[in-house]
């Protein structure tokens, strides 16, 4: 079954992330034109139907896309959180954080 992506929706990333997390139930033919991405995808377990074939890659690709969003909104958090965690406590006020 082929699977056409939008480059301009779904990072190169987010394909990669999917594609990985299904290795060990398909394999997957990658090609680019452009800005869409074709992907074969042939069942290496027995027999998945089309529809079921293409419900799994899209909730998949769904996921790490969302992922994706998830990480870029909350990178400044994250970066503040490590850098309280690992500073000393004497070179961290408190006060001046907030």
């Amino acid at each position: 079954m082929k699977i056409l992506i939008d480059r301009n929706i779904y990072s190169d990333e987010c394909i990669s992330k999917c594609v990985y997390s299904l290795s060990e139930v398909f394999q997957c033919n990658r090609q680019l034109d452009g800005n869409t991405e074709s992907i074969e995808l042939i069942p290496t377990n027995g027999f998945i139907s089309d529809e079921d074939t293409k419900r799994l890659f899209l909730q998949k690709l769904n996921d790490f896309k969302l992922r994706q969003i998830v990480a870029e909104e909350t990178k400044d958090i994250r970066t503040i959180l490590y850098a309280k965690a690992f500073a000393d406590y004497e070179d961290f006020n408190i006060e001046e954080a907030e």
